[in-house]
């Protein structure tokens, strides 16, 4: 069975991780029901790229320091 792939939109930095944390989630959902370690890779990649976006994000906040809060940390 042939799956499209969606395309994603990004905006800020939050959307990317959002986006590849759902990426993660749902490779790890598949990965549940298959045991494909291939599948469980690409979950493992997706959740990387949200954290390391997430550093980043932390590292810009505090050099600029503006603004105070993170937003996904608040969520």
């Amino acid at each position: 069975m042939a799956r499209t792939i969606k395309t994603i939109e990004t905006k800020s930095a939050e959307d990317s991780i959002k986006n590849s944390n759902g990426i993660g989630d749902q490779f790890n959902k598949m990965f549940q029901s298959n045991n494909d370690v291939k599948v469980g890779l690409a979950a493992l990649a997706g959740y990387k790229t949200a954290i390391s976006a997430a550093k980043e994000l932390i590292k810009y906040k505090k050099l600029t320091g503006s603004p105070e809060t993170i937003e996904f940390f608040e969520n």
